[in-house]
């Protein structure tokens, strides 16, 4: 009996190629040097597949344990791996949102990773809080965390939550550009076009072997999204020019029985999630919630 893995990567960049060292202290992300060992490791001990080739193994009669690589956001980071798994003859999965290709915008997500990044925390909580009058309890609704293996302090917590939640009486979005244009650049536009992958590449990508799938308008949480199946149409709009199968990726983890209602409606064969697990019996699993590790988590980095 053989199993399969899914393992999920955002950026992999080295160090010194970024004016922004701090954001890539993070655990979940890699260097090119680590990202390497890992693939190397994987590849010893289980059969790289793509998405699409799960569809075609059967665990119950296999020998060999598989594993599916997917690479989250439509980074520039993700033309380097692009182009180690072809080297290696592997295929990976990108799933990328599609405005940040098409009109040069940033995640939010991004956008409040940078933030911290460039400014001290907790000058920045303080600068947030100052602009409420019940300062703590905004504090201790957003500074809580339920990720039992946290290792961001207090003052990351409180502004990545505040950042993406907070919408009651105040506008988040127009608060996080602001915070973005004093701290990181005001320049949205070119920051995007160094930071995500172009049109061509992705279609370069396609072209070799590798899956192309979808990850939202922005890669918002689908259960934040006002226009949830506009979200997906869109998404599944933009990944026809790519593949003729839509595969996906919940922004954040989120989706619940509509959404997946959704999902069917367009057409998605796969999505996957942030839950852990290891699948036994593909005959058992709901393939619009399939699980994934994070990979730079779950595997070493190093000898």
């Amino acid at each position: 009996m053989a199993t399969l893995r899914a393992f999920m990567y955002h950026d992999v960049r080295d160090i010194h190629d970024t004016d922004f060292p701090r954001r890539y202290e993070a655990k979940s992300f890699l260097s090119k040097a680590q990202f390497e060992y890992q693939v190397n490791l994987l590849s010893e001990k289980y059969q790289i597949i793509s998405s699409l080739d799960i569809f075609s193994i059967d665990l119950q009669e296999d020998k060999n344990d598989y594993a599916v690589l997917t690479f989250d956001d439509g980074l520039l980071d993700h033309y380097y791996v692009y182009n180690f798994l072809r080297k290696k003859k592997l295929s990976g999965t990108f799933l990328i949102p599609r405005i940040p290709i098409l009109e040069n915008k940033t995640m939010n997500t991004h956008k409040i990773q940078f933030i911290l990044a460039a400014v001290n925390e907790e000058k920045l909580t303080q600068e947030i809080l100052s602009n409420f009058t019940n300062s703590k309890e905004i504090w201790e609704l957003y500074s809580q965390t339920k990720w039992k293996n946290n290792w961001w302090s207090p003052e990351q917590i409180f502004t990545t939550n505040f950042l993406r939640r907070h919408n009651k009486d105040f506008d988040n979005y127009a608060y996080t550009n602001y915070l973005f244009n004093k701290y990181v650049t005001n320049n949205e536009g070119a920051f995007s076009q160094k930071f995500y992958l172009s049109e061509n590449q992705i279609q370069e990508m396609s072209d070799n072997g590798m899956v192309i799938g979808g990850h939202g308008d922005i890669s918002e949480n689908l259960l934040l999204v006002k226009d949830k199946e506009s979200d997906i149409k869109n998404s599944h709009d933009f990944i026809k020019k790519f593949s003729s199968k839509f595969v996906f990726s919940y922004p954040n983890g989120g989706y619940d029985d509509n959404t997946k209602s959704i999902m069917r409606k367009y057409g998605c064969i796969l999505s996957y999630t942030i839950n852990h697990s290891t699948i036994t019996d593909l005959d058992t699993v709901d393939y619009l919630e399939f699980p994934r590790y994070d990979a730079p988590q779950k595997i070493s980095t190093s000898k």
